[in-house]
């Protein structure tokens, strides 16, 4: 890829465990020392690989913001046997990186967070269940996920651009100053990225359907 010698910022979607789409992205990207590459959170859960795609994260020192998946790994690995599993898998190692992502990094010309902003309160006053969850926004914050409601990015009035991640089932949305970023590569989909400098949208297809929703399961799709 083209860069004409500028460095480069790059985000990446949720992977939920896709090591093989991670991979085929990185060659596609093919960043350099001087490129800072951003995962959005949500590496662990669902697919095939967390473990591969925590590991290929830390060993070339991308950044990487907290998720829903990784906060709640943290707050039940000592209660939930799946959990259990995947810390003994993870290694200390592993484990204490996860518990040392940030919630979001705010720069001068960016902002990324792995949800979504809280409509009326600065990031450092954000609960992290709000940074981690927002879908939409009740006023209050006691509803996240409430269809009823607006979603958050409607109430969004700054002019920095935002990347986020989380809401698989809207999928890839691209607005004036939000970029949503989480295009279901484990659903069977894509993996997304996008440069920020560049404007540029990069897409890796799913090599297959890796995790179906319950509330899909069972459902015949007419072909």
């Amino acid at each position: 890829m083209e860069t004409n010698g500028r460095h480069r910022t790059i985000f990446i979607g949720d992977v939920h465990g896709c090591l093989h789409e991670l991979r085929q992205m990185i060659d596609r990207l093919r960043p350099t020392a001087e490129d800072r590459v951003i995962m959005l959170g949500d590496l662990i859960n669902r697919g095939p690989d967390p473990v591969g795609v925590v590991r290929y994260v830390v060993e070339r020192d991308y950044e990487c913001l907290m998720g829903n998946h990784e906060r709640e790994y943290l707050l039940e690995n000592d209660r939930l046997d799946k959990y259990r599993q995947l810390r003994q898998e993870l290694g200390a190692e592993l484990h204490s990186w996860i518990e040392n992502r940030p919630y979001y990094i705010e720069e001068t010309d960016f902002i990324a967070v792995h949800a979504g902003l809280h409509p009326e309160r600065s990031l450092a006053e954000s609960d992290p269940e709000v940074l981690t969850n927002i879908r939409f926004w009740d006023g209050k914050g006691e509803r996240l996920n409430n269809p009823d409601d607006p979603p958050w990015y409607d109430l969004y009035t700054g002019e920095r651009p935002v990347f986020y991640g989380h809401w698989a089932r809207r999928g890839l949305n691209l607005r004036e100053k939000t970029f949503g970023l989480d295009s279901g590569c484990v659903y069977g989909r894509r993996l997304s990225a996008y440069v920020l400098e560049t404007d540029e949208l990069i897409q890796i297809p799913a090599a297959r359907v890796y995790y179906v929703p319950p509330s899909l399961r069972g459902v015949r799709t007419a072909t």
